[in-house]
């Protein structure tokens, strides 16, 4: 096997995939990058670990001779990312069984595993059941995975859930405190229902790959695992085993109260409210919200270091007033990162002091945000 590519196009290439193969395997080939080299696919790369697959093309590369080799994903990986810009020469030596880098007049010279059987990702068994635009997938997710539990003794709140309807599909996240929900029409026949929670893993390596187009990426779906695909890359990764709750019963509909006001307004409000330490460290940071028919007054308290009231005006204000609630500060912020891209207004409705509260984008009805209360002492 030798082919010779730019540095650089090499580089974006084993970023995409190296990092699906596994760091302290049980099955040594499982620490791999597999390069196969051919005058009709170009360069392929492949890494998997078992819980998540990647598998990404390249046309770049001049393919001298075609083969394949197997090196370790992330000495190779390292190696490259430090090559000054040029035209590198990459080359199978099969009498020492190195895989050789050259780069002008210096080489390097990588181990690669004698024998192995690496296991194949199943690109000739895909049927897609779903397809949506790369850049709704890519919006979706990025504005929902936040949401998702870092570590939940209910695993199933850990990753992202995909709820496929006859006709639409909703893509949710939540850690039973916040919820975030994004809705999407499908430009399809009618598809028959199917939902499945993929880890929040997936979703990071899959934002890497999604472009701000609207190329189509294609989704497949078995029984213990899901693909998603486009010509270029290929992503496959295990399910959350679960049923995920009912999320639409977590969406209130009886609001009593609805806020408008500038995004950057709220952001800067919650970003100085944070400042305060809480007086504990098991205490949630939280800012209370206590709202009168003119304006909202924002409060942080800490006994330990003070106390700071933000007065937000020039709001507009439906409903019941002179309600007081308290929201989890870094919550809120979170969604306020997503809205301060996108809107200049954004809405805030409410069900009590107590009940769940919706933030949304005053514009859009395809995605918001659940945002469960505190209870506070003051």
């Amino acid at each position: 096997m030798k082919f010779l590519i730019e540095k650089n196009d090499l580089s974006t290439l084993t970023t995409m995939v190296y990092r699906a193969a596994a760091n302290r395997p049980t099955i040594p080939v499982l620490s791999g990058l597999f390069i196969q080299a051919s005058a009709e696919d170009g360069l392929t790369m492949t890494a998997t670990d078992m819980e998540i697959g990647i598998k990404a093309s390249s046309k770049q590369a001049e393919i001298i001779n075609p083969g394949q080799v197997l090196v370790n994903a992330n000495y190779f990986s390292d190696f490259i990312k430090l090559l000054p810009d040029t035209t590198i020469t990459v080359e199978y030596i099969q009498e020492t069984a190195k895989l050789q880098i050259s780069y002008g007049r210096s080489c390097g010279n990588i181990n690669s595993y004698s024998e192995f059987e690496y296991p194949g990702l199943p690109e000739h068994e895909l049927e897609p059941r779903f397809t949506m635009p790369q850049s709704v997938l890519k919006e979706a997710l990025r504005k929902t995975v936040f949401a998702a539990a870092p570590g939940h003794y209910r695993q199933i709140f850990t990753g992202v859930l995909f709820d496929f309807l006859e006709d639409s599909v909703c893509i949710v996240a939540s850690d039973t405190h916040r919820l975030a929900y994004f809705t999407y029409t499908l430009d399809t026949e009618k598809i028959e229902p199917n939902r499945f929670v993929i880890p929040v893993r997936t979703v990071n390596e899959l934002l890497r790959f999604l472009e701000d187009n609207d190329e189509p990426i294609y989704i497949s779906v078995a029984k213990n695992n899901v693909v998603f695909y486009t010509d270029q890359f290929l992503l496959l990764s295990r399910l959350i085993d679960g049923q995920y709750p009912n999320y639409q019963s977590v969406i209130p509909a009886n609001l009593n109260t609805s806020l408008t006001l500038k995004t950057q307004s709220l952001t800067n409000s919650l970003e100085r409210a944070r400042v305060l330490p809480t007086d504990d460290k098991h205490e949630i940071q939280h800012v209370r919200f206590n709202i009168t028919p003119d304006e909202i007054l924002l409060n942080s308290h800490s006994d330990m270091m003070g106390e700071i009231t933000e007065v937000i005006e020039n709001i507009s204000i439906e409903g019941e007033t002179d309600v007081k609630v308290a929201f989890n500060t870094n919550y809120f912020l979170d969604v306020m990162k997503i809205f301060d891209q996108e809107c200049e207004e954004v809405t805030v409705q409410l069900s009590g002091s107590l009940g769940p509260a919706i933030v949304k984008n005053p514009e859009k009805d395809h995605y918001l945000y659940v945002l469960v209360p505190l209870r506070t002492s003051y």
